[in-house]
This record gives structure tokens, C-alpha cells and sequence, in this order.
């Protein structure tokens, strides 16, 4: 079983991209509109062509600082926009009830991760595929 780490570091955080009472962040590339970056977390991948190949499924793991997270569900459009846009909306929740976003990776925190992580400019983040 091959392991691929897909990474992107954090390269600026939008007005209102944080601190809503939803457990919910917007992640977006550099290409964002001005209006998707005022409420989104913009990232930069670090490798344009493993982005493009970035592929997650259930049971991958999303690693945000020194924090780990299960993706417990994975959106149909979220790996593809992903590779396109660097977009997807990290959801940090356990409970899977009700409408699931389609552009979304639900995330459940391991090993006494924080259920909510810290984004800062400069925060690492790492996509970790099982393949």
C-alpha cells in the first residue's frame, strides 16, 4: 500500500474565513476571487502536479499543524476540486447526520488533536492518501 502526502501551507486567511459557529473551514487556492477570499483560508500547494493527482478517500488523514484528522467522508466533487482550484470545505465534526456537502472532507481529530484547529498564515497542512 503506497502512501502519498500531498502538502500546502497556508498563504493568507480572509476576514471572514474563521470564527463562525459552524465547525467549518472554506480552503481555496491562490486563483480565488477576491469575494471567495474575504471568507475563505487561501492555501498553496507545493507541488502543482501532486495537486493535480491529490485523490482523498475515507479513512485518509489530514494533517493541520502537528494535528491529525480521519477524513470520515469525502464529497463527490471534493477530490476533483481539490486538483482544479485547491478548493474544499474541511468540516470538523463527528456526527454525519443530515445533508452531507458535496464539496466537503469531514474530519473526526485523533490522537487528542484539537476538534477545532488553529489557522494561521504559515500553517502546514498535509493531505495523506492511502492508495
Amino acid at each position: 500500500m503506497m502512501m502519498t502526502e500531498t502538502k500546502a501551507t497556508v498563504t493568507a486567511i480572509g476576514k471572514q474565513a474563521l470564527g463562525h459557529a459552524d465547525p467549518m473551514v472554506v480552503l481555496f487556492g491562490e486563483e480565488a476571487t477576491d469575494e471567495i477570499a474575504s471568507i475563505a483560508v487561501i492555501q498553496r500547494f507545493s507541488d502543482k502536479a501532486a495537486q493535480a493527482q491529490l485523490t482523498m478517500a475515507q479513512g485518509d488523514q489530514v494533517q493541520i499543524n502537528d494535528d491529525r484528522y480521519t477524513v470520515t467522508y469525502v464529497g463527490r466533487a471534493a477530490s476533483a476540486n481539490l486538483q482544479t482550484l485547491g478548493h474544499v470545505a474541511l468540516v470538523f465534526t463527528d456526527k454525519l447526520a443530515g445533508d452531507r456537502l458535496q464539496n466537503a472532507l469531514y474530519l473526526a481529530p485523533l490522537d487528542g488533536a484539537l476538534q477545532m484547529p488553529e489557522f494561521t498564515v504559515g500553517t502546514p497542512l498535509v493531505y495523506i492518501h492511502q492508495g
